[in-house]
């Protein structure tokens, strides 16, 4: 580490101690293997590296100044952290082949006096960083390249100076409360760390990003104060009190010590503050096909909220540019277009139900409005973000949980909406009526709002017709168009030409592959 980095931190300017600079597009990193084996492809995940020389203003590659250090180290989870010589920085990363571009980029606000020309070194560092397009790995060498396939940036391996540093990132699994005992983290947090071998270390601490210095000698380990970024959450309740008790847990270690897949950071006395255990790297899930269920969403700046307990927000994007899902009361679907990462979403509609859970409704109305606004996306795991134009993180996703289709025969699905024939416009079932379908041995009966009834149907593999039903002869008078609901709905099954069942959701479909009518699974 440069050392001038302990000796400038009263140089921190006081305004501030962090800035967002957002880059234009979304992060996609990948590398050509070397010399060795041409061609082969190796990601940067797990990696780390100190900068050797960079492209001066000049168009001239330059050695990095004497007495200063400049690093990158790419996270399993999409994340590359490092210093750029005075201050330390993170920001996104994905692969996709040989194609790199970094977004998000954060970095703390310190002025470094020497050695002389650290702060034009470092501005050029992260503009270049930014700017990256490819890169290639070539005899233990990381060449990062500009669009037009310049090279601006090369590094070299990192050698891990302790068992500590390294391309290792670990998960909190408990930490030590007021009294001394370990208290598992918070379930739907995730706090994690990694230490890279210049003298950093830095990661997620539940809601805000953070970073520190920290020395080591053997098994003995200093972490100085923590940086952190400034966002808040809500949610789950006391991730906050959380991530202040971990953060001020970090400046109290004194030692560490690794067992097996643990990592286990004491005080001064020995006693035990924070047990991690090694992160299992997962793979980018895809956009497309990808079940995904909202895990939070942007309120504002960089205020974030958790999705109320018991309405769930989801979204499927499917191969054929249509995107659908429940908005938390009602369901709404709408055409998406992909370019690369770049993502919009167009010809929103939503069906009409009112529900009475405290913010649900405020909530749909949140979230319809950024996903109108979504302008790309990233993948990070098993998480989906979706960013504004202006580089914004609006809504938050997770891996929906799998759930096993409901089987046609036997299931009692309940009507949600229904659109006319085309799919043209889509309707909510009038609040106070319940619209019923049962299919078995060949005929689906139930009820259409007011009147009982039954048809015959054929099914062959997702194909199905439903004869023209027979109905009680009841009327009833309210809610006020129930009985228009009800002809609309007997006349509607009669077109019915296939069906398809995700999870607990059925559609069934017209000739064309719209949707007519879409039930909700219980049980018969």
């Amino acid at each position: 580490m440069a050392p001038n980095r302990q000796r400038n931190r009263n140089f921190i300017l006081t305004a501030a101690s962090l800035f967002v600079i957002f880059v234009a597009c979304i992060v996609v990193a990948g590398c050509t293997g070397g010399t060795s084996t041409p061609g082969a492809v190796v990601g940067l995940a797990g990696t780390s590296w100190t900068l050797d020389s960079y492209l001066d203003e000049n168009g001239t590659l330059v050695p990095v100044l004497p007495g200063t250090e400049v690093t990158a180290a790419f996270s399993t989870d999409g994340k590359v952290t490092g210093s750029a010589g005075c201050n330390y920085y993170g920001g996104d990363y994905q692969i996709d082949g040989t194609t790199l571009s970094i977004s998000s980029l954060v970095q703390t606000l310190k002025l470094c006096t020497e050695p002389e020309g650290i702060m034009e070194q470092e501005a050029r560092f992260t503009d270049l960083l930014g700017s990256a397009a490819g890169c290639r790995i070539e005899n233990d060498r990381l060449i990062i390249t500009d669009a037009a396939g310049a090279t601006t940036l090369i590094f070299v391996e990192e050698d891990a100076p302790t068992g500590l540093a390294g391309n290792t990132w670990w998960t909190l699994v408990s930490l030590a409360g007021e009294n001394g005992t370990q208290t598992p983290v918070l379930d739907g947090t995730s706090v994690t760390v990694t230490f890279s071998a210049e003298g950093s270390l830095g990661g997620s601490a539940g809601c805000n990003h953070y970073s520190a210095d920290y020395t080591v000698d053997g098994a003995t380990l200093t972490i100085e104060p923590a940086i952190r970024t400034e966002m808040y959450c809500n949610e789950p309740e006391g991730l906050m009190e959380q991530e202040d008790r971990y953060l001020a847990l970090l400046t109290d270690v004194a030692s560490y010590r690794i067992e097996n897949d643990r990592l286990i950071l004491a005080d001064s006395e020995g006693a035990d503050l924070l047990v991690f255990e090694k992160a299992v790297p997962k793979s980018d899930l895809p956009l497309v096909g990808t079940d995904w269920v909202l895990d939070s969403y942007s309120t504002g700046g960089d205020a974030i909220s958790s999705v109320i307990a018991g309405a769930t927000v989801t979204a499927n994007f499917a191969a054929d540019g249509n995107v659908t899902g429940n908005a938390g009361c009602n369901h709404y679907g709408g055409r998406y277009t992909l370019d690369d990462t770049t993502l919009s979403v167009s010809s929103l509609y939503s069906t009409l139900m009112y529900c009475e859970t405290p913010g649900v409704m405020e909530q749909e109305g949140a979230f319809m409005s950024h996903l109108a606004n979504v302008s790309s996306y990233r993948t990070e795991g098993d998480r989906l973000v979706l960013t504004d134009a202006e580089g914004n993180d609006l809504l938050f996703f997770v891996q929906a949980e799998e759930v096993q289709p409901a089987p046609l025969a036997g299931t009692e699905w309940t009507l949600e909406s229904f659109s006319s024939p085309g799919g043209e416009t889509v309707s909510s079932v009038i609040a106070g009526t319940t619209i019923t379908a049962v299919f078995s041995d060949g005929n689906v009966g139930g009820n259409a709002g007011c009147n009982s009834y039954g048809a015959g149907y054929r099914i062959d593999g997702a194909e199905l017709s439903i004869e023209p039903p027979i109905s009680t002869k009841m009327y009833c008078g309210e809610p006020e168009g129930v009985m228009e609901q009800e002809n609309r709905y007997l006349n509607l099954l009669e077109s019915v030409a296939g069906y398809r069942i995700d999870g607990n959701r059925l559609d069934l479909l017209d000739e064309g592959g719209a949707t007519l009518l879409s039930y909700s699974a219980g049980r018969a």
